[in-house]
């Protein structure tokens, strides 16, 4: 039986010099193609709609770089949705895309590298415009050494894809093909990526599929209640006000399918972080959130898949099928206790009920542990230090309390993820526009110091297999001293005992030890035999960390 023909993706794509363009336009009257290859001539290449709201054109073109646009209904024009390339920023004129026939492909060097398990991960999220003082992608491939040397092994970059507006962090995205044409080239992010996976790293992209910008070619070629895409979904309306996808709709599954594909497929990414996942809900038919997970292992059968919902909802997060959610209620928790004041609804009078978030089955990850992506600092709070110095304390106890956060953090169940700038003791306002790494302090004794402490909690995280298990147990919530202790283990014997001092005084602190036998506190390297209910001398504003010797 003879095949149907199979029909040609959207967008520019090219096969040896013979480029197809592709526009999924229902409903319109006529599609034509003008560019560089026709002197943008509106009638010279008119469109043919294939299948039902499929236009398509095919054009020999030779080695070189062509800019191009769709003209709708003789009067519309618009950049290509798909996008492999946009220009740089046109002002208010359309933007047109680049289409580059005959290039020679991007050769990868690195892809045998050893990817790590999900549980394992420790997550670095950066956003290039501030992670580099050139803000492009050549020198954050120059800065990966740093990450690497940290002793993290996935970075998570903030949105890399083109954007038309609100260019500070990219969360109303245009073209999300296209690599963002400020920070540099689509060979140049494949080099970062190629690079990045040559140092152990895993690359983890935060998309934006809840909504696009106001100026993507889907919000100019429908009004918004016609759209084959938009509408306003089983979870509401978009509080931001923007064009938000609706999933129940057969074109926004199908672009989604499309988007993580490409990224896949091109860039060899590792996983995907998807923004804002409550706008998207969950459809009477079970698509919305439950969507980005199945398409992404479409693409790639072992993609890592972490999602945002804020609140957090665990429940929606497993059905979903997600490896791990953020975990802000952590973030939240863990604040409250090193700022002494409520934060996120912790408080500090409530010392046990912030320190329970340490529990999975407390917080409904009870059936899948490593879910929990655990942080202190993202790019959507201020940060730690700023934080606990608003809350009255000086530069030395906020680093102070900063370097027991991270105690917790890097020895919590679920995967513990920092924000660049972190380890560095970064005290500057949050600011979307430009908010650049002060590269410098790693040279001062506070900047260097705290490094140190986060590079060798990294290290431990990596080594100590029982921090790296779903078993924890809160032994005791000292709620008077405000200290806890707690211990992880795994079932060939290592443990690990973590006394943590949240007040402002020295505490002699009583811990049920798990088991009798030497132990060695990493931090100090001391060795002691403890067994039974032992007294542990901890600093205020610190913690201790017993190793099973």
């Amino acid at each position: 039986m003879d095949q149907p023909p199979q029909l040609p993706p959207p967008g520019a794509i090219d096969q040896n010099g013979l480029v197809s363009f592709t526009l999924y336009a229902p409903q319109k009257r006529s599609v034509h193609l003008i560019g560089d290859f026709n002197d943008w001539k509106h009638d010279a290449d008119p469109m043919s709609q294939i299948d039902e709201g499929l236009w398509t054109v095919k054009k020999e073109l030779p080695r070189g770089a062509f800019a191009y646009q769709f003209l709708i209904d003789g009067e519309l024009v618009v950049c290509d949705p798909y996008a492999r390339y946009v220009e740089k920023d046109p002002g208010d004129r359309p933007r047109k895309a680049i289409v580059k026939p005959r290039q020679d492909p991007y050769v990868w060097q690195h892809d045998s590298w050893p990817r790590p398990h999900f549980r394992d991960l420790l997550i670095f999220e950066m956003h290039i415009a501030d992670f580099t003082p050139q803000r492009d992608f050549r020198e954050a491939v120059e800065r990966l050494r740093y990450v690497s040397d940290l002793g993290m092994n996935a970075i998570e970059l903030m949105p890399v894809f083109g954007v038309h507006e609100n260019k500070g962090w990219g969360y109303t995205p245009t073209y999300l093909f296209a690599p963002n044409e400020d920070y540099g080239t689509p060979d140049e992010l494949r080099w970062l990526i190629d690079e990045a996976h040559g140092k152990g790293l895993a690359v983890i992209l935060d998309m934006v599929l809840a909504h696009t910008g106001e100026k993507h070619p889907f919000n100019e070629m429908y009004p918004y209640e016609q759209s084959p895409w938009y509408g306003q979904g089983p979870a509401g309306g978009n509080e931001f006000g923007l064009p938000q996808l609706d999933y129940a709709r057969a074109a926004t599954r199908a672009f989604v399918k499309d988007v993580l594909e490409h990224w896949v497929k091109e860039y060899h990414v590792d996983g995907f972080r998807f923004d804002y996942v409550k706008s998207i809900g969950v459809t009477p038919d079970g698509y919305g959130v439950p969507t980005l997970a199945w398409a992404a292992r479409q693409a790639r059968p072992d993609a890592y898949v972490v999602g945002e919902h804020l609140p957090e909802d665990p429940g929606l997060m497993l059905m979903a099928d997600m490896d791990g959610a953020w975990h802000v209620r952590f973030c939240y928790a863990l604040r409250a206790l090193l700022c002494q004041r409520e934060f996120g609804g912790y408080t500090w009078e409530d010392f046990e009920g912030a320190v329970r978030t340490l529990d999975p089955a407390h917080e409904g990850y009870g059936d899948r542990p490593t879910c929990m992506v655990n942080y202190l600092e993202s790019h959507d709070e201020e940060r730690v230090i700023l934080a606990v110095k608003q809350a009255g304390f000086d530069e030395e106890t906020a680093r102070r309390k900063s370097a027991l956060g991270a105690t917790v953090l890097f020895t919590a169940v679920g995967e513990p993820m920092l924000y660049h700038g972190q380890s560095l003791g970064q005290d500057t306002p949050k600011n979307m526009d430009h908010n650049f790494i002060a590269w410098e302090d790693l040279g001062t004794p506070g900047g260097g110091g705290l490094h140190e402490h986060y590079k060798r909690l990294a290290w431990l995280r990596r080594e100590r297999d029982a921090l790296r298990t779903t078993n924890i147990a809160i032994d005791g919530v000292l709620a008077d001293q405000k200290s806890v202790a707690y211990h992880r283990w795994n079932d060939a014997g290592d443990e690990v005992v973590v006394v943590a001092n949240f007040s402002s005084d020295d505490q002699k602190l009583s811990v049920p030890m798990p088991s009798p036998g030497k132990w060695r506190e990493f931090f100090s390297g001391q060795e002691v035999e403890l067994g039974g209910a032992v007294d542990i001398d901890v600093e205020r504003w610190a913690a201790k960390v017993l190793l099973k010797a």
